[in-house]
């Protein structure tokens, strides 16, 4: 009899994973060692810094300032309504989403990973947050309701873009109110001047206004500069390069002025917040209008020609032969400009706005702060690490997610 073989050694899983990559030699071994032993000894010692030595009770008391800066104290539901409505739009997109073909992958886990931080912040209002006990749980319920609808009634995926309008409008016109504060200073919809508008909901507002509208409007610049017609070519190829010229801090100081001018208005007429929506817009647009021209190139020429034979028109071929091909080429791009122009809304401070990373220079130098030996400059700065990752790791998990859906870099 010939004696047994001993089984193959595994090819897959964790311990050849690391026998492979990590501890191939003994070069890679010692480097490996060294720094598996750096990492740990670093995540412990944060981790024993932020559970046993970080002066968290001041970040915590000043948790309004970070969410909504100093927006009237007897109107905060009047935010959480706000949120209340938007996640339930996205609940009810991703319960949509559950019809389509492709399973809605992307809907299904910003659903989710939004519920999770909802659910989260419900859990922490029941418990400290008195002035906002129920309203965080009544955003997660409306969250989770808004999912299930969409899975029972499909047929408002017909409807979804107008809901979606309707509710955006809705949105703004809750946060900001619609009876004037002099007459009605008591009112429950009484105007909230934007200069008290700040914190978190502000960093929203501006970095969704921006992507949002800087989209087409960049689609718009690229099909522009690749125009025939030499005012718009000419037009656009200015636009691009003018405003690329300037850094973003540049053009927030100029809008400051220019918006005002061009309104025929005295600056303290036009609110900081119109002067900042139109200069970020702007300034993505520009950036955005590169980005597509890049997908725009990339597309070959056959496909061009291939749709003038067939007989469609400049219009459809671009529509639908093209932009969709050009887009599709450019989705890294896209995202990247869309999680850079989410982190640029710290400079709006000046115009005088304070979003939250602003906010944090405010409760850094409070006089109860400054008694504190060492400040707390590092805690505040790892609350505004967590909160910007958070949201800008959860745009790169969708990004890649699409590039999937459309097979982006395969043949």
């Amino acid at each position: 009899m010939i004696p047994a073989r001993k089984p193959p050694m595994a090819t897959s899983g964790i311990g050849p994973w690391f026998r492979q990559n990590m501890f191939n030699n003994i070069g890679n071994s010692i480097i490996s060692i060294l720094a598996v032993a750096f990492v740990l000894l670093s995540m412990f010692n944060l981790f024993t810094w932020v559970f046993t030595e970080g002066h968290w009770e001041v970040v915590w008391k000043n948790m309004r300032l970070f969410g909504v800066y100093t927006y009237p104290t007897d109107l905060l539901w009047r935010p959480l309504l706000a949120a209340a409505m938007t996640m339930g739009l996205v609940g009810l997109s991703a319960g949509l989403a559950q019809h389509d073909e492709d399973g809605g992958e992307i809907m299904r886990g910003v659903f989710w990973w939004f519920f999770a931080l909802v659910a989260f912040l419900a859990v922490l209002g029941l418990i400290f947050w008195e002035s906002v006990r129920f309203w965080w749980l009544i955003v997660a319920i409306v969250n989770i309701g808004g999912y299930y609808l969409g899975k029972a009634v499909p047929q408002l995926s017909r409807r979804l873009i107008w809901i979606w309008a309707i509710g955006i409008i809705a949105v703004f016109v809750v946060i900001a109110g619609v009876l004037p504060a002099d007459s009605n200073p008591e009112s429950a919809m009484r105007f909230v001047k934007t200069k008290n508008w700040g914190g978190f909901m502000l960093t929203l507002i501006i970095s969704a206004f921006g992507i949002i509208v800087s989209f087409p409007l960049g689609i718009a610049l690229a099909l522009g500069r690749k125009s025939k017609l030499p005012v718009l070519k000419y037009f656009s190829i200015g636009f691009i390069e003018i405003v690329r010229g300037a850094p973003l801090i540049a053009w927030l100081f100029i809008a400051s002025v220019f918006v005002p001018l061009l309104l025929d208005q005295s600056p303290d007429k036009v609110p900081g917040l119109y002067r900042v929506l139109a200069a970020v817009t702007l300034f993505s647009a520009a950036y955005m209008a590169e980005n597509v021209r890049g997908g725009l190139a990339a597309v070959p020429n056959g496909q061009t020609e291939a749709a003038q034979a067939l007989g469609l028109s400049a219009w459809q071929n671009t529509r639908m032969i093209v932009l969709p091909q050009a887009l599709r080429a450019v989705i890294p791009a896209i995202v990247g400009q869309s999680i850079g122009l989410f982190k640029d809304t710290s400079l709006v401070f000046v115009v005088g706005l304070f979003d939250i990373f602003n906010v944090h220079k405010i409760v850094a130098t409070q006089p109860e702060v400054l008694l504190i030996p060492g400040g707390i400059r590092l805690e505040l700065s790892l609350l505004l690490v967590a909160v910007y990752w958070y949201f800008s790791f959860r745009m790169s998990i969708a990004s890649r997610q699409l590039e999937k859906q459309l097979g982006v870099g395969e043949r």
